[in-house]
């Protein structure tokens, strides 16, 4: 050891000790060292314990929005990690993220698996059809008119995207934008607002309360980019 010190010191070319008899103590330079090489030292354990920890385990990460994984992925997920084979011990990654940063991901092969409402355009890739789900304007009282309220925006992708001038109004200007489903739902009652939600889901929230519109849009959603054939029940 006090070879390695020395080395250290003929490195750093200043003495990191004084040295007499038995009695050893940082010098000046040797405490100003002190709180690097803690740091030092606490990276390389972190370094070797993310190492052994990915060495172990079989990881698999899935990426999608906010709003996909609120509204239809939660449960499923429990059920995959369930449902899985004995011998696989996968160990999950659920990402949340904006669909053009999970795209990304993929592309650099940083993600297993992208859900998504509308499938990048990657040759490289291969996507099925997970299902279809349906989006109405919804409020947070009844017997409220469309054009008493402002409009949330939740982003549902470049599809819906294409579609909601037309569905509530080109002049619409949202007081809120977001991706998350559940937050759009909370602030509709204080904002005194109206926001585009999954039937399936809102029917489940005694606060969601359906706009008397005829405008519905039926989206879908997919997987992208499968390492392995996951199917949704």
């Amino acid at each position: 050891m006090s070879f390695r010190i020395r080395q250290l010191e003929n490195q750093l070319g200043v003495n990191l000790f004084t040295r007499h008899r038995n009695n050893i103590r940082l010098t000046a330079a040797g405490e100003k060292l002190l709180p690097y090489a803690e740091t030092l030292m606490s990276t390389w354990q972190a370094a070797r314990k993310e190492v052994a920890h990915t060495s172990r385990h079989n990881e698999f990460s899935i990426g999608a929005s906010a709003s996909l994984w609120e509204c239809m992925l939660n449960q499923w997920l429990g059920r995959l990690y369930k449902n899985q084979d004995a011998h696989t011990g996968l160990q999950f990654e659920a990402r949340i993220a904006q669909r053009q940063s999970l795209v990304k991901q993929l592309h650099e092969r940083q993600l297993d698996l992208l859900i998504t409402t509308e499938a990048p355009k990657m040759d490289e890739f291969s996507s099925q059809l997970l299902g279809y789900f349906t989006l109405a304007l919804y409020t947070s009282a009844p017997s409220k008119l469309k054009g008493d309220l402002n409009y949330l925006r939740l982003e549902w992708g470049p599809d819906f995207q294409q579609h909601e001038a037309g569905l509530i109004g080109a002049d619409e200007v949202p007081i809120l934008t977001t991706s998350s489903a559940e937050l759009a739902q909370q602030q509709i009652a204080t904002l005194n607002g109206c926001t585009w939600l999954p039937v399936s889901w809102a029917r489940k929230r005694a606060a969601c309360i359906p706009l008397s519109i005829a405008q519905h849009f039926h989206g879908r959603f997919m997987p992208y980019g499968c390492k392995i054939a996951i199917k949704m029940r």
